[in-house]
């Protein structure tokens, strides 16, 4: 009897006992894994994207600023304003060193230095130069600031020297001087941009937008939701056209069931009249 005509029997299906834990193969249960969260992923992506886009902006636009924007030095000198005489620094010299403060950026104060000031646009000297006093002590700071840092350390002794000649040169009128008390040294690294700082701020500032844009996007969210399960349909611009052009359709057939009417409604009117006459 030849092998092909002998019927094989079909293998026993294996029957799984109630209550056994079912066994999925590494791989099929990896795929199902990955594919759930793709799903959940895409899902949230759907939902969440335009605060997700806000907070990518933001983080890209501090890091931006902080790789791309120019350096900024700055270098501070302290000169301190004394009464004149062996007398201690009394409630005199703090109003005066006030009064110098504020005259230290201006051009005609600049004029009294006798150290070169670097090359800076005329009316400049507020950005280069200013000048912060204390309530308390007779004491000024001066910061340079520049694109580099010996230029910040020059603004910075070009007005402490300019502030002393020109506190020396009213002495006998004020009844104080100034004092050098800590010339401006180069600043080993740049004020600004920093990393850490402007990357801060910039996905701050796309957080707060973030939240925001989640709170709007949520209130509408859940008037669609009430109005959905109201049985209230929202029609959109392409959807008001469609209903315009339904009603006008409606409207249309409902003439034409009229005129249908009306029409039979006369045959019936004219059998009668036949039938009666």
């Amino acid at each position: 009897m030849p092998r092909h005509d002998v019927e094989r029997r079909p293998r026993a299906k294996r029957i799984r006992p109630p209550g056994s834990p079912v066994r999925r193969r590494p791989r099929r249960a990896l795929a199902v894994a990955a594919g759930r969260a793709r799903g959940q992923a895409r899902a949230f992506l759907g939902r969440h994207w335009i605060p997700i886009a806000l907070v990518l902006t933001g983080f890209s636009g501090g890091l931006g600023y902080a790789l791309l924007a120019p350096p900024v030095y700055t270098a501070a000198a302290f000169v301190l304003v004394v009464e004149d005489g062996q007398r201690a620094s009394g409630p005199a010299a703090v109003s005066f060193a006030q009064a110098f403060g504020r005259l230290a950026s201006l051009p005609e104060t600049l004029e009294h230095t006798r150290l070169p000031v670097p090359e800076m646009e005329p009316g400049s000297e507020r950005e280069h130069i200013q000048a912060s006093t204390s309530p308390d002590a007779p004491l000024i700071r001066l910061a340079g600031t520049a694109r580099n840092p010996r230029d910040a350390a020059a603004f910075a002794n070009a007005a402490a020297d300019a502030l002393v000649r020109y506190g020396a040169s009213h002495r006998s009128d004020t009844g104080v001087r100034v004092a050098l008390m800590t010339p401006a040294a180069p600043p080993p690294a740049p004020a600004s941009p920093n990393l850490p700082v402007g990357v801060g701020v910039g996905t701050a500032s796309g957080a707060l937008l973030a939240g925001l844009a989640s709170v709007v996007l949520g209130g509408r969210r859940a008037r669609w939701d009430v109005l959905r399960r109201r049985g209230v349909t929202v029609p959109g611009p392409a959807a008001g056209g469609d209903t315009g052009g339904t009603a006008a359709g409606d409207d249309t057939s409902a003439g034409g069931t009229s005129a249908a009417g009306g029409t039979s409604a006369g045959k019936t009117g004219t059998e009668h009249a036949g039938v009666g006459s």
